[in-house]
């Protein structure tokens, strides 16, 4: 038999009766994705020479006691030969044990109530169903996990422009927690915490959001916080106005249409309450948060757009049937905070950080999504990685005349992460800024995490959104097994529990580094002037090829451009015609928005002028490799004169420079190559 794209070897093997029985789960062209084991003719394989295992991978389910197996399935092992497009049929298809999604390759989210258990000594997938869990989809599959519906930023911005359309908003956001609450009989989750110092809340009928907010952020008596607040008190004092409070209220259950919004009024009714007296609308389409453009309420997020001049006690951010915590992380807790960083002429910085200079100087490093932040404040500071340690012990070494104790002496405070992905850059003296931290919990992508296996091993991370691998990797050693490798799973890390050199103090900023993975630049890093550093802070080149302001898509600056795709050239082109009095354009034509668009971008890049002129800015473009551009990194913190403003090198210069200076020699993926002894 030919093999097609929707063939299989197991195809020859199906007892007849089975080819088109429930036995069997496809994709929509019709190419097997799961079989029961019992569905596979057994003599016939026998005759062929083989055994089942060598037609695929054996997932077995298991009682929630693990006395009784339930049943047993196989998963084709040419699913890891497909492509990323080939994989694209099978997006959405339903197997046995789960629903399959293609990102990138494919990955299974398991049915409600399965647990993953491991591996057996045959080499078998062993899940359990978990009784206890099995009508809840949002617990995870492995330990400590959970599953959100969302896993990405909302498409659905709303900004309001007219502050009684907003307090209708906040109105509707707590009406609708007030009737959840009446069909759940509970109570709305309330959590209170700080960032950077400003007194953040977060209200909701989610479990999980509750759980991460927390984590995410300062506790109200955390020490270094309290410190931020008393300061961040200090500067409003000088402008006379209080602090103001971050409020995000998140709603996740509101029907989407019209029919569903009417089961939802008789529910409210057979418990003997009035929707209307509630607070909710006669209609769904009367609702704040209807979508003409959908006719239903889709998952979005809506915000007070005004002049920094009219901010209030309290900014509120609204999210609507999202689950998503980096949501609420980034367009509500970080977009708020930096609303009010921006009236106290605070500079926030969709960025890492992290000390890898011997004077103790923090480096922070922006970047889009994807640009290498986390790799840039991890690499090393990587408590069970010796060998990079080592390596940097060696440099130092050699910088100080071979002196080892030196080199230990440096190797104590450098190679420490700050913070992973959002830093608040605040004036602390003449040409002095300072890095302030703005989370308590890293919350950091899985895939490709250094130190995760240490991470996973030793300590009990929240995990969002655990899902196996279907393969995606390309082959069978992790098919069917939770590999933490799927494209949208994050997890929270405590830093205290020290898989990180870690230090979320307070530190004076030396160096700045602006990361960008472009293969048409023909540098590996260029040290920027003042007037270069804001144009690329205002393109914001990202991985994928597009550009987020500042390099950034979670502040509600940065977001309404983006919507708008007033950004790159089109942005430096519109930010000049609104300095010349057409406001409209940078946000296609709309006056009113376009005037507080240029009212906030002229506040940030204010500070920002200031900020690039005291400091060593770099870009660094870190498509050659791993090893090389943390190399770069650390070059640039440790030695910023090494370069004058408007001067570069390339790869080839680089490799050259660590060559005849510190013996290292990288191959052609920018790895480091084993170092030959001096004879």
């Amino acid at each position: 038999m030919e093999e097609t794209v929707s063939s299989t070897r197991m195809e020859r093997f199906l007892k007849p009766k089975a080819v088109s029985s429930r036995k069997l789960a496809r994709d929509t062209q019709g190419r097997l994705l799961m079989a029961e084991e019992s569905a596979l003719d057994v003599d016939r394989i026998r005759d062929a020479g083989i055994t089942v295992t060598d037609l695929g991978q054996r997932v077995r389910v298991y009682t929630s006691d693990m006395t009784k197996q339930l049943a047993s399935y196989i998963i084709p092992a040419e699913v890891s030969q497909l492509s990323s497009e080939a994989a694209k049929p099978s997006d959405g298809a339903k197997v046995q044990i789960g629903r399959l999604i293609a990102l990138g390759g494919l990955y299974i989210r398991h049915n409600p109530g399965l647990r993953e258990i491991g591996v057996s000594d045959r080499g078998d997938i062993m899940l359990r169903q978990d009784a206890e869990t099995a009508e809840d989809p949002t617990v995870g599959p492995v330990l400590n996990s959970h599953n959100t519906t969302q896993s990405t930023l909302t498409e659905r911005l709303v900004a309001r422009i007219d502050k009684k359309t907003h307090d209708r908003d906040v109105k509707e956001a707590r009406a609708w927690l007030e009737a959840m609450n009446v069909l759940s009989e509970d109570k709305t989750l309330r959590a209170r915490f700080l960032s950077a110092g400003v007194q953040c809340e977060h209200r909701g009928n989610v479990a999980q959001l509750y759980r991460t907010t927390q984590a995410n952020f300062f506790q109200l008596n955390d020490p270094v916080a309290l410190e931020l607040q008393t300061a961040l008190e200090e500067r409003f004092r000088l402008l006379e106005k209080p602090v103001p409070m971050v409020r995000v209220i998140s709603v996740v259950g509101i029907p989407p249409n019209e029919r569903a919004y009417k089961e939802f009024v008789a529910q409210l009714k057979a418990r003997k309450q009035n929707p209307m007296t509630l607070g909710l609308p006669s209609r769904l389409r009367d609702s704040q948060f209807f979508d003409g453009a959908s006719k239903s309420l889709p998952p979005s997020c809506f915000l007070y757009a005004c002049p920094l001049e009219e901010i209030g006690d309290a900014i509120y951010v609204i999210t609507i049937n999202t689950d998503y915590h980096g949501e609420i992380k980034s367009r509500g807790i970080h977009a708020g905070v930096s609303t009010v960083m921006a009236r106290a002429e605070v500079l926030s910085a969709h960025a890492s950080c992290a000390i890898l200079s011997s004077t103790g100087g923090a480096t922070v490093m922006l970047g889009a999504s994807g640009a290498g932040k986390t790799d840039g404040a991890t690499f090393w500071a990587e408590r069970n990685s010796h060998e990079r340690r080592l390596e940097l012990e060696r440099r130092y070494a050699i910088e100080h005349k071979n002196d080892r104790k030196k080199a230990k002496e440096i190797l104590a405070v450098v190679g420490y992460i700050c913070q992973d992905d959002w830093v608040h850059i605040v004036p602390s003296g003449k040409s002095q800024w300072d890095a302030w931290p703005s989370e308590r919990f890293f919350y950091m992508r899985s895939r490709g995490l250094l130190g995760r296996d240490l991470i996973l091993a030793e300590t009990e991370p929240i995990i969002e959104n655990a899902t196996a691998d279907y393969g995606a990797a390309g082959d069978r050693s992790g098919l069917g097994r939770v590999t933490h490798e799927y494209p949208d799973e994050r997890l929270l890390y405590d830093p205290d529990s020290d898989t990180y050199y870690c230090d979320r103090d307070v530190h004076q900023i030396s160096t700045v580094v602006l990361l960008e993975r472009d293969a048409e630049y023909d540098f590996v890093i260029r040290r920027l002037s003042q007037s270069q550093a804001l144009e690329f802070l205002l393109k914001g080149g990202a991985p994928d090829g597009s550009f987020q302001p500042f390099y950034n898509d979670y502040t509600d600056l940065s977001s309404l451009l983006i919507s708008q795709g007033v950004v790159g050239d089109r942005l430096l082109a519109a930010y000049d015609a609104a300095k010349a009095g057409d406001v409209a354009a940078l946000m296609n034509g709309d006056e009113a928005l376009g005037r507080i668009v240029l009212d906030r971008l002229e506040a940030q890049i204010d500070i920002w002028k200031f900020f690039l002129a005291d400091v060593p800015v770099f870009v660094v473009n870190g498509v050659h490799g791993r090893d090389l551009t943390q190399d770069v990194l650390w070059y640039a913190s440790e030695h910023p004169g090494f370069l004058k403003p408007g001067k570069e090198k390339s790869v080839a210069e680089f490799r050259h420079l660590m060559h005849t200076t510190y013996h290292v020699e990288y191959d052609e993926a920018g790895a480091w190559m084993p170092r030959k002894e001096a004879v």
